[in-house]
């Protein structure tokens, strides 16, 4: 038996307290799915400095989340694992529409309140750092625990402007003592300049950053690309925010117009798609211009076979793919939305249009099927993300920021 299955059975056993000065950073995480926000975390615990940072993930106890448990264990954190670990949400990404889904936010909320106070009590952390805002309930227990605990939450997405939203960001307000966005839109969906936080944009993994045309012709074969194609990528999650089935429409509406070169591929499907899934993937395989992939765990091979990365995401929060798409040097293609409008410098590093204009995609499609023109935006997205998204630059923030708040306490 190892220490996280122990500690998931009996969590008020005390972890033992890390040699030196060496500060405990307990992370709250919500989602057992593979996604962008389990891979920024893992990224970040991977890059902390061990002699001075000990991070420990509690995670929820869900059937199938084997995958971001061995995740964050892979990056060298203790993982612990609990049932009552559940979300409030309320952001632009996880909406909460329905009254089923609220009342179980609601029920939920006293429950992580319970487990989070046990926890805090048991490992005795110096920082409590929330993955997302739908943490919330984690920072009323570690505060319960503990006031002199400084909390931080990650907002991975804007909060809703409606009056669930509301909830979740008084809520935040209330309870958390320092906010980190991974983008400026995210930040004001908090209270804007009252807010106590800052940005610190997600981070690429260096190994990423990579000479544009590296083995590119061996692996366009590999994926069955012609060398003439243009290649359009996406690797967003199959969701209707994320606007695939509307832009596969879009393209099969613009067919005799577009540049015969231009190819769309989209990446992120499963065995057995329904619903949304199944509509897109319909679309998609009746298309001449538009193909589909599997979920890709290894994204560098098909970035780097790439020539565009594409968000065509209808609702506003940040897309990793287009950051990620930067550092091989791709230029991004994304909807006009702010949260995507600070990844890219519109006409350097990429291109925005609105979905509902397909005059001005077309316009951008045409201009990125131009060689001297795309590959002109690569290096400056390379060199774009190269300041705003490398790893070392990121985590040296969050890490000031541990010092800073478990100096100051709260």
């Amino acid at each position: 038996m190892n220490m996280s299955d122990a500690r998931s059975r009996n969590p008020d056993r005390s972890i033992v307290a890390t040699p030196g000065m060496v500060k405990k950073i307990l992370f709250f995480h919500h989602a057992t799915a593979l996604g962008g926000a389990p891979k920024s975390l893992a990224l970040l615990i991977k890059s902390l400095d061990r002699k001075e940072f000990s991070p420990i993930v509690a995670m929820p106890l869900r059937p199938g989340n084997s995958g971001v448990r061995q995740l964050f264990e892979d990056a060298g954190a203790e993982v612990i694992e609990e049932r009552d670990i559940r979300p409030f949400h309320g952001s632009t990404v996880a909406p909460c529409k329905d009254v089923k889904s609220r009342i179980h936010a609601i029920l939920s909320f006293p429950l992580l309140v319970r487990c989070a106070r046990k926890l805090v009590r048991a490992i005795r952390p110096d920082i409590v750092h929330l993955n997302s805002t739908c943490m919330v309930a984690a920072a009323k227990g570690a505060h319960d625990a503990d006031p002199s605990i400084p909390v931080i939450a990650h907002v991975r997405e804007p909060i809703l402007h409606n009056w669930w939203g509301n909830i979740l960001r008084n809520l935040n307000k209330k309870h958390v003592d320092y906010f980190v966005s991974i983008d400026k839109a995210g930040l004001d969906s908090i209270g804007g300049s009252a807010t106590t936080g800052s940005v610190v944009y997600n981070s690429v993994d260096s190994s990423l950053f990579r000479t544009p045309d590296e083995g590119v012709t061996e692996l366009r074969r590999k994926f069955g690309w012609g060398d003439g194609d243009v290649i359009f990528l996406s690797l967003s999650r199959i969701a209707e925010s994320n606007g695939i089935l509307p832009f596969v429409q879009a393209v099969n509406s613009l067919e005799a117009n577009l540049p015969e070169c231009a190819r769309f591929v989209f990446a992120g499907f499963g065995k057995n798609e329904e619903g949304y899934g199944k509509a897109a993937l319909e679309a998609i395989n009746a298309s001449r211009r538009c193909s589909a992939m599997p979920f890709i765990d290894d994204i560098a091979p098909v970035l780097t076979a790439s020539d565009v990365v594409i968000a065509p995401f209808l609702t506003s929060h940040s897309a990793r793919c287009i950051f990620e798409g930067a550092s091989a040097g791709r230029p991004g293609l994304v909807t006009r939305l702010p949260n995507l409008l600070e990844l890219i410098e519109e006409g350097r590093t990429g291109l925005s249009f609105e979905i509902s204009s397909s005059a001005g995609l077309l316009e951008a499609i045409e201009k990125l099927c131009r060689r001297d023109t795309r590959l002109d935006m690569g290096r400056s997205a390379r060199q774009f993300a190269m300041a705003r998204f490398h790893i070392d630059q990121n985590v040296a923030a969050i890490q000031k920021l541990y010092r800073d708040l478990s100096e100051s306490g709260r």
